[in-house]
């Protein structure tokens, strides 16, 4: 019987660290610094990282189960606004999850790259910056599989 306890114990007892460290900023992914140039584009001004995510980030279901999310402004012709998110799968969805759920929209591309789901976001901007914008960022990211749209 003692021997079971201590077994119970020597699996318990990590487990139980690993589930409260995982909900902790300094134990858990960051998400990466981003990048302070994307293809012609500047950071404006430094990221802004929330975690848990407010609710006004939380911009449809999709990302509904991110952990952690930065927000960045980038100077440029036109400017364009990038949202991260930091989705790492356990518990609830992945970024693929949210990249399948997103809808494409005028002045908008989404991507993903292994747990990060990011929106850029430029009214003025037409596809071809978008999309060269959202490459550069995608670039920067550690490695995963990756898409955007």
């Amino acid at each position: 019987m003692k021997t079971r306890l201590k077994r119970l114990a020597y699996l318990g007892i990590p487990a139980v660290v690993i589930a409260i460290c995982s909900e902790q900023p300094s134990c858990a992914t960051p998400i990466p610094l981003l990048s302070p140039v994307a293809a012609e584009w500047k950071l404006g001004s430094p990221q802004v990282c929330s975690q848990p995510v407010p609710a006004e980030l939380r911009i449809w279901s999709g990302t509904t189960h991110a952990r952690r999310a930065c927000r960045a402004e980038y100077d440029g012709l036109p400017p364009m606004s990038l949202t991260i998110y930091y989705m790492p799968g356990w518990p609830g969805a992945t970024a693929f999850d949210a990249l399948q759920r997103w809808r494409i929209q005028p002045g908008k591309m989404a991507f993903y790259k292994g747990p990060y789901f990011g929106v850029v976001e430029s009214p003025q901007a037409g596809r071809n910056a978008l999309n060269r914008f959202t490459v550069a960022v995608v670039s920067t990211l550690p490695g995963g599989a990756e898409f955007h749209w």
